[in-house]
């Protein structure tokens, strides 16, 4: 007769085995799956994945972290390659709890003014950073000045722990857009407005602009940034 000890483990195996299949037939029942496997946009040496918005210096390496450093302008770092449909993974921590930042999704970097002249300009999805409690986790409509965040969900919470290093889930499909953090959902919208003018684009980190900068300096640090394609099956 098996022991008990035994008996626990088979158990716990066939639990996980079925919840594996059920993550697969739910993913597959939805239309969508993962393309590809995790892939590293950071890994604590180099940032060959990255670019900088304008030509700004706010964002560097610091032990093996991503620091940005706030001017008086809000600045960007920004990924090379686009996505669109996708699920992201990083973790923050702001630094100066005072500070605001986020991170850019499906995000565009120019736009074109009605005589058809081209600037420089970052605008689309954010999913919002800031001290606790706030907006943490929910989603920004930044260059356009409005929450995609429907404003009866548009509640404050205390998810994000300040100063401390802080969990961010971000999973993108079609118009619907979720997030965690620290493994609690915040956000859950679908907004097929927004989707039609930002179905992809890059991903940004944020550091927001400071008055009185820069006798008033402040900071926000990244880090574990990994992300995965997600593609329909239909």
């Amino acid at each position: 007769m098996p022991s008990d000890i035994s008996c626990r483990s088979n158990r716990a195996t066939a639990q996980r085995s079925f919840t594996t299949i059920v993550l697969v037939a739910i993913t597959f029942c939805s239309g969508s799956a993962f393309a590809e496997d995790w892939a590293t946009l950071f890994d604590g040496k180099n940032l060959e994945a990255w670019k900088p918005s304008r030509d700004n210096t706010q964002f560097a390496i610091v032990d093996g972290v991503i620091v940005g450093t706030s001017s008086g302008q809000t600045q960007f770092l920004h990924t090379v390659e686009e996505y669109g449909d996708f699920e992201l993974e990083l973790e923050v921590k702001l630094d100066d709890i005072d500070l605001n930042s986020g991170v850019q999704i499906r995000t565009q970097l120019t736009r074109t003014n009605d005589a058809g002249k081209v600037r420089s300009s970052v605008h689309g999805p954010q999913v919002d950073l800031g001290k606790s409690p706030g907006r943490s986790g929910h989603i920004f409509n930044q260059g356009n000045g409005a929450w995609i965040t429907p404003k009866e969900d548009l509640t404050r919470n205390e998810l994000m722990v300040n100063g401390k290093w802080n969990k961010l889930r971000v999973l993108a499909v079609g118009p619907q857009i979720q997030t965690w953090i620290n493994g609690k959902q915040v956000a859950d919208v679908a907004d097929d407005e927004v989707f039609a003018k930002y179905p992809s684009g890059v991903i940004a980190l944020q550091v927001h602009g400071v008055k009185k900068s820069p006798e008033k300096v402040r900071h926000v640090s990244f880090r574990s940034i990994r992300v995965r394609r997600i593609e329909s099956v239909n």
